[in-house]
């Protein structure tokens, strides 16, 4: 604000200078030019010079800046490029973070492991971490319940399928996925509840189909309950890139059953239960040859939580680093 100030008296009386001496010149005036000039205040012609010298303050300020910037930006341009800046690369420092985590994975596997009853979160949650870096993660849907955390969106492949297991008329995570994919993938989604016709629609809006199904061990129409499986033959799907997952505890019994017949490249399950509960299913996925990336508990319940997982073969394929395993664990 200061230098703005400083800028406009400069204009002000260059302004005032030019009118006085264009006076003089045009209405007759028999006073020179130097006569008019000697005639400013001293104190103005010194505020004129304080201000130039402010302006060459600013310019040099501004130089010393961009200079600055400039040198910033090549080291972040060495750190992407792995060359060796200033200081050490990224792949340096990530390969310091890799096998401190891997002289970890001995403790979390045993401290997962001794999880015998369902009180027990602190031992849960103190265990988790990431074992695959995705540095385009980012949490799609809303700030609170109903998002969830992804790895590198912009890499689903065009027209790949997402399975929604529990919308319960929350769609915000979908329509925001599908906005900054530029609609990317095909959507179903299930829910044990009719979705309003507001849901229906704006799903429709996004190549979303929705149905009602609970899900279940075993097919039964008529109580419009469904396996996962049995849900995709009845819409010919045949590969599932995405599966969202958020079933009240259903996860439980019917998720493994699924992942033993059918491979997805991520899954972002909120599961429910107690720790035991919860250390069973992360073991029994992790099996599976699913890598976590991301947790994040739920605000509202410790016996909630949000995981999400990459399978190891879409690794690579999502950009993604490999860290350490340790869900694999023994039980």
């Amino acid at each position: 604000m200061a230098n703005q100030v400083v800028i406009l008296a400069v204009v002000v009386i260059v302004t005032l200078v030019n009118f006085m001496m264009w006076s003089g010149t045009n209405y007759g005036s028999n006073v020179s030019s130097s006569a008019r000039l000697n005639s400013i205040p001293s104190s103005v012609i010194s505020f004129a010079n304080l201000s130039k010298r402010s302006l060459t303050e600013i310019e040099n300020n501004m130089q010393e800046i961009k200079q600055k910037l400039e040198s910033e930006m090549d080291i972040l341009k060495a750190l992407k490029l792995g060359q060796q800046g200033p200081g050490e690369s990224f792949e340096a420092h990530f390969e310091k973070m890799k096998n401190f985590s891997i002289s970890q994975v001995a403790l979390r596997k045993r401290t997962l492991a001794s999880i015998y009853n369902k009180e027990q979160y602190w031992l849960l949650y103190g265990a988790l971490g990431p074992e695959v870096f995705c540095p385009e993660k980012v949490r799609v849907g809303t700030v609170g319940d109903g998002g969830k955390w992804v790895c590198n969106p912009w890499k689903t492949p065009k027209d790949s399928v997402m399975i929604s297991l529990g919308l319960n008329n929350l769609i915000t995570f979908e329509e925001e996925w599908q906005k900054i994919t530029n609609n990317v993938n095909v959507l179903y989604g299930y829910d044990a509840a009719e979705q309003s016709e507001v849901t229906k629609k704006t799903y429709a809006t996004i190549r979303g189909t929705s149905k009602k199904a609970t899900i279940s061990v075993g097919t039964d129409a008529a109580k419009f309950r469904y396996t996962i499986e049995d849900l995709m033959k009845e819409s010919n799907i045949t590969n599932v890139e995405i599966l969202k997952i958020d079933i009240e505890g259903a996860e439980l019994t019917c998720l493994i059953p699924f992942l033993e017949k059918f491979q997805v490249c991520q899954i972002y399950l909120e599961a429910h239960g107690g720790a035991k509960e919860h250390a069973d299913l992360l073991r029994q996925i992790a099996h599976l040859n699913y890598r976590i990336f991301s947790y994040e508990i739920n605000g509202y319940a410790m016996e909630a939580c949000e995981y999400s997982f990459i399978h190891e073969s879409c690794v690579d394929k999502y950009g993604a680093m490999r860290i350490a395993n340790f869900l694999d664990f023994k039980a």
